[in-house]
């Protein structure tokens, strides 16, 4: 199985990454159930889901349960489906097009479930799975006070034991599902200080509801505080281990992280395609908007930070349930199996919490730019793209905020190298001494050499950034951190993008190198940037800067043409031109 982090110190063989091309036609067959369900019995109900009308959202949850989606990630010992992560992620895509309803299944079929699964007993699972599979059951987790939001820790929700359980007090807020959820997922600490995790249900006595939150956006999803005073629960709703809900609390989040971005995909290209049917639509000066070379500029950008977002999710997917694949065949009271989960969970949490940050930025720019696409009327309800831009503010909040998960990828890398051997400090040093200088001509080897650059720029920057700060770098120095991990955001792109291009034909084939192409240009841009603030801020001697300058040479091409060419294609299919 392929460690986390290898990206940074291997090549990646052209067509080796797991792709969107890659479904055989039993997954396709489930992405179009999911897509047939958002387009004909979620969007046409837009304006009901926008009133919050009473009981839909549960109703759309209960449905999504016959169709098999919440029960995805269920081991089929307890009437689940156990797909694959990559199948997985394609469900939460399809669905992304409406993003109340997309929530509404992440929290039920994730948040809520996955802590079941990754720590609950045969026993708890037996009881709580079935129901929560099925749709018959609605499930919430519970993590969030009003003086905890990052600092998780920090919560007021206490715990204490009397007689055969515990008695559980304190409030959480911006609880998903919570007007409809069965189950609660709640996190405190038990006498004190232990962190430790229970399994609440909505009938015991002491367990209350606040009013739904005024969201700016989301207004079908369901979000509420909770409130537990003086709730008797029995020692057999315990979760996990005493004192260490942070494996339940983090290990859910990394996996909840990924399919934020799979969210995130599925209402970009939901922007694009609305973007681009005003496009062509709107008349302006005798013609359509769509033949003016800053709308196609838009169009082109929008389908490059989505291309590359893709090539980026389902690559991760594959990768993930290699490490999960090998728990398929343990018995569900196999007494290791809670430890198991524990590592397959954890392995990619660095490009989990990579993903979740590029992907819901991705997210909000082909937002903003289709409601400037639309111009005055996209600031308007009367146009479906100003819910859309209204709905990609707050994924980059929720979930772990984007900077926090900027650090938590820099210090994944950090804790890889230290235990699981990633050698990234010998990497760089190697490869110091070979900066690439120039670029081919051809379009596909500048791309692999620009991949090579990247690696060397972002193991450089690491490397420096390692020697002045070592294990407090995420402390002392936040924007050097952040900055990082923005370059191996840009690395993981390029190189997820140049492996998959082998795989596309026709005129996806011509559409993806175009795609590689623009990527490269910003992506090179990106890393030019970040690596001087690096270099800055750690008083880098000149020699660095040149040595980073021969590292990141700036590809060259017309990048007008290129867009011009992939907006056509765009336009040619109403939106996103690759992918099932």
């Amino acid at each position: 199985m392929q460690r986390s982090g290898q990206f940074l110190v291997q090549s990646t063989p052209a067509g080796s990454t797991f792709t969107p091309e890659d479904f055989d036609a039993e997954t396709r067959m489930i992405g179009k159930s999911a897509e047939d369900f958002v387009r004909h019995e979620v969007l046409p109900r837009l304006e009901e889901i926008e009133q919050a009308k009473e009981g839909l959202m549960r109703e759309l949850d209960r449905k999504m349960g016959e169709l098999g989606f919440t029960a995805a990630e269920v081991p089929t010992h307890y009437g689940g489906l156990d797909l694959p992560k990559t199948t997985v992620a394609l469900i939460v895509e399809k669905l992304g097009p409406e993003p109340a309803t997309c929530l509404t299944l992440q929290a039920h079929a994730g948040l809520a479930i996955l802590p079941l699964v990754l720590e609950g007993t045969p026993e708890q699972k037996a009881r709580y799975l079935p129901k929560l599979a099925s749709g018959e059951w609605c499930g919430s987790f519970c993590l969030s006070e009003t003086g905890s939001g990052s600092d998780a820790l920090a919560m007021k929700t206490r715990a204490v034991p009397d007689g055969d359980g515990y008695r559980l007090t304190g409030e959480k807020m911006w609880v998903t599902n919570a007007g409809f959820a069965d189950l609660f997922t709640v996190f405190a600490k038990l006498n004190g200080e232990q962190f430790t995790a229970f399994l609440v249900e909505r009938t015991f006595p002491g367990v209350s509801l606040g009013r739904e939150e005024r969201k700016i956006g989301l207004h079908g999803s369901s979000t509420r505080r909770v409130v537990f005073e003086n709730v008797f629960v029995p020692k057999e709703n315990l979760l996990g281990e005493v004192g260490k809900a942070h494996y339940i609390a983090l290990n859910t989040l990394n996996l909840g992280r990924y399919k934020m971005a799979a969210s995130a995909l599925g209402t970009g290209k939901y922007a694009l395609e609305v973007a681009t049917r005003y496009a062509k639509d709107r008349h302006q000066f005798g013609q359509p908007i769509a033949n003016f070379g800053l709308i196609r500029q838009k169009l082109a950008e929008m389908t490059t930070q989505l291309f590359a977002l893709e090539s980026m999710l389902y690559r991760t997917g594959a990768l993930m349930q290699e490490w999960f694949e090998p728990i398929h065949a343990l018995p569900p009271d196999h007494p290791e199996l809670h430890l198991r989960y524990r590592e397959a969970a954890s392995e990619y949490a660095g490009e989990c919490a990579m993903l979740k940050f590029f992907g819901t930025e991705v997210q909000y720019f082909c937002a903003d730019e289709g409601v400037q696409i639309h111009g005055g009327y996209g600031y308007t309800e009367d146009f479906p793209i100003a819910k859309i831009f209204r709905e990609s503010r707050v994924p980059r909040i929720y979930e772990g905020t984007n900077e926090i998960n900027r650090l938590n990828l820099t210090q994944h890398l950090i804790r890889q190298m230290q235990r699981a051997g990633l050698p990234l400090i010998e990497e760089s040093r190697a490869r110091e001494s070979r900066p690439i200088d120039t670029l081919p001509d051809k379009s596909l080897e500048m791309l692999a050499t620009l991949v090579e650059g990247f690696r060397q720029a972002t193991l450089y920057a690491f490397r420096l950034a390692w020697e002045a700060y070592g294990d407090h770098l995420r402390e002392q120095r936040q924007e050097v951190a952040a900055a990082i991990a923005d370059m191996t955001t840009m690395l993981y792109g390029l190189d997820s993008i140049v492996a998959r291009l082998p795989k596309l034909q026709g005129t996806a084939s011509d559409a993806g190198l175009l795609a590689g192409l623009l990527f490269a240009r910003y992506a090179t841009q990106v890393m030019r940037d970040r690596a001087d603030l690096v270099l800055n801020a750690l008083n880098a001697p000149a020699e660095s800067h040149r040595l980073m300058e021969r590292m990141l040479p700036l590809p060259r091409f017309n990048a007008v043409e290129a867009r011009n060419q992939l907006a056509q294609f765009v336009l040619m299919r109403d939106g996103y031109p690759y992918g099932v």
